[in-house]
């Protein structure tokens, strides 16, 4: 990924806030240093309810009471005061300070609100010390679920295959996503299934209704007070109700929201979907939309949403193309539609004697759009740059593409070929990139290598070890990747290069790779009428294949292969991220479903031992391992063939560790009771 996870400046921005449950009102005692009411902030609300007068409040008065109902409605109102003349984060954790006497005002409402009966205990506590105000009673966006790691598996740029139901959700609330159909039967089922979605979409919608997001505008006191007490008594089956009454714009908004705030836990994520996505666009597309949702909110039905979906619906119909993101670079369409051009008319050109040239000068540029102004440098005329401009463009912004092939076909040869070097340089370019690893990584891989290569601390590594090649022509990593299968792992103790020829005079190694296979070996049914009218074309496009493939053979067997060194580096070649595995030292392809205790290859590690070090549980020995699933401290053991008998393989239940020990010590020939 780009400028992302590598990059100094995709940081932590200042004023994000890590997903915590706690909130820290410090700020506020900070701030009021020295102003009148201070002691709103200082004080605990036992002192405050002594120190001030009678006060009439003007934003909660429902009925008379004594000190704790007087001082309620005075904090609140000061509170209220205080907010508007503050921004930013003094005002939303001023909003949050009101939100903490909600729960008691509540009790007031439906009960004596006298100093005697809150300050009764009938066995289970006075009420006023089970709902006295203090930060665990304001619910803000750190009590939401935590589900941030989730969006690392989310379908950004692709459709993903199976997921979980978390990961669902939020790939539906991505912005690509302009048509949402069924979402509100897809929640639905997943709620009905599901403990931990039924509890992440309340959750959500009561974070969105409450505005405890920071950064948004919160709804006013007597509006958030409705909100708190109608989702205290919301039960599951009154939720489900509510999810099928048309509510599903609003349920896809309210997703949104929640996938804004946890992009902000992740800043290399959020600085690559900045890049792609138009993603602070989006940000204030979706939060002002919100904001405007929360001012519809009616104190008579607060979860009527009357207008709502109407609304909703309307912005999201505005510009549904606006983030979808093109699967294709432009390049890659250009060189897609010139292959198509030199199919049609049966050739196949070599490389362009301008190519080197155009890739040095692109890898001395930051990255950004494909710089078809330098097009002119190659005596490319204007008007082909100016179309070629606009076509970039469209594409870009709509993902149109239709007109670019008739234009291709009209090209003169010579700017055809120029137009098609600047096209596969800048995708060598954007698709062959080093990033630099954390040292606490490096070190690792450095130890890994000389574990694996047997190389004592203070020795010198060679400098063969830690070190790749890559052919950038046919685009094949040389080194064997230790990759897992459904039943095997593989290159998990091989070392060395794939396909490479050496040449013997000079030493110099080349791609050994031979492209042979033109036709496909699955044949289609076709009449023969079919066969009369294609046979012309398919000869064609046959041959500007094999042509094709004949020049990439002679370009892989001429050019030298690079080396690459990925000892603290990450190597993002065609689509994937490689690397040394921290734990083995093999080379691997980056994939994050394979985590421990930082990323690994995922085939060295089992049970958090690694494979190198496993032995048999009785005799030691490293060959033919078994793994036993065993009761006890630990989940599993390893068995060599010879001593993995009989009685353990068949018994019915878990054997525990101690018995299966005790079993082998005495020879046991079948199992024994103990």
């Amino acid at each position: 990924m780009e400028n992302a996870f590598f990059n100094a400046s995709a940081q932590v921005q200042p004023g994000q806030r890590g997903h915590y449950p706690f909130v820290d009102f410090e700020l506020l005692k900070q701030q009021f240093l020295g102003h009148p009411d201070a002691f709103l902030f200082n004080d605990h609300f036992s002192h405050v309810a002594f120190k001030i007068g009678e006060h009439v409040s003007r934003l909660w008065n429902p009925s008379s009471g004594g000190r704790i109902y007087n001082a309620v409605g005075f904090v609140v109102d000061k509170l209220d005061t205080l907010m508007q003349s503050q921004t930013g984060e003094i005002k939303y954790l001023l909003s949050l300070q009101q939100d903490m006497y909600i729960p008691l005002m509540l009790y007031m409402e439906k009960h004596d609100t006298s100093d005697e009966h809150l300050c009764e205990d009938a066995g289970f506590g006075a009420p006023i010390e089970q709902l006295m105000p203090s930060p665990k009673l304001a619910y803000h966006e750190g009590m939401l679920p935590d589900h941030v790691v989730d969006l690392m598996k989310c379908s950004f740029w692709s459709d993903n295959g199976k997921m979980s139901p978390i990961v669902h959700l939020l790939s539906k609330s991505t912005p690509q996503r302009c048509q949402i159909r069924s979402l509100t039967m897809i929640m639905l089922n997943y709620c009905k299934v599901h403990d931990h979605v039924f509890e992440f979409v309340l959750h959500a919608l009561k974070c969105s209704m409450l505005g405890a997001y920071r950064g948004c505008k919160r709804p006013p006191l007597r509006i958030r007070k409705k909100i708190y007490e109608v989702f205290s008594k919301m039960s599951r089956k009154s939720f489900l109700v509510f999810m099928q009454s048309r509510h599903q714009q609003l349920l896809f908004f309210t997703i949104k929201e929640y996938l804004i705030f946890a992009t902000k836990h992740i800043p290399a994520l959020r600085e690559e979907l900045i890049v792609r996505y138009k993603w602070e666009d989006f940000e204030q597309r979706v939060t002002s939309t919100m904001d405007s949702v929360r001012a519809m909110l009616s104190e008579d039905d607060i979860m009527a949403f009357v207008g709502v979906e109407r609304f909703l619906t309307s912005i999201n119909r505005m510009q549904p193309h606006l983030y979808r993101p093109r699967k294709h670079a432009f390049c890659r369409v250009l060189m897609h539609e010139c292959e198509h051009h030199d199919d049609l008319l049966g050739l196949a050109s070599g490389r362009h004697q301008h190519f080197d040239l155009m890739y040095q000068m692109l890898i001395r540029e930051p990255l950004k759009p494909m710089p078809l102004e330098w097009l002119s440098l190659f005596n490319v005329s204007k008007d082909t740059i100016q179309k070629m401009i606009g076509f970039q463009k469209t594409y870009n912004t709509t993902g149109s593409r239709s007109t670019i092939r008739a234009f291709i076909g009209g090209l003169k040869r010579e700017e055809f070929e120029i137009v098609r070097a600047l096209a596969r340089a800048y995708d060598r370019k954007i698709n062959v990139r080093m990033f630099t690893l954390p040292t606490h990584i490096t070190v690792r891989q450095i130890q890994a290598l000389r574990q694996m290569h047997n190389v004592r601390d203070g020795e010198e590594l060679h400098h063969t070890i830690g070190t790749t090649l890559i052919c950038m022509e046919c685009q094949q990593f040389k080194g064997f990747v230790a990759y897992r299968t459904a039943k095997k792992i593989h290159n998990i103790h091989a070392y060395g290069q794939a396909r490479v020829l050496v040449d013997d005079n000079d030493g110099k190694m080349y791609c050994g790779k031979r492209c042979d296979k033109v036709d496909k070996k699955r044949h289609t049914e076709s009449y023969e009428w079919e066969v009369a009218v294609d046979a012309c074309e398919k000869e064609m496009r046959k041959s500007a294949k094999e042509r094709r493939k004949e020049e990439m053979n002679s370009l892989c067997a001429s050019i030298e292969l690079q080396k690459i060194s990925l000892i603290g580096n990450v190597l993002q070649f065609y689509g994937s991220l490689y690397t040394i595995c921290p734990q083995c030292g093999n080379f691997m392809k980056y994939n994050p479903k394979h985590m421990y205790n930082g990323f690994f290859c995922g085939c060295c590690m089992e049970n958090g031992h690694l494979f190198r070090t496993v032995r048999c549980e009785w005799c030691r020995s490293r060959q033919h391992l078994e793994n036993i699933q065993v009761r006890g401290t630990r989940e599993s053991i390893y068995l060599c063939k010879s001593c993995h008998k009989p009685w353990i393989r068949n018994a019915s239940s878990v054997l525990d560790v101690s018995i299966i020990r005790k079993g082998l010590r005495e020879k046991w020939k079948r199992l024994q009771s103990i």
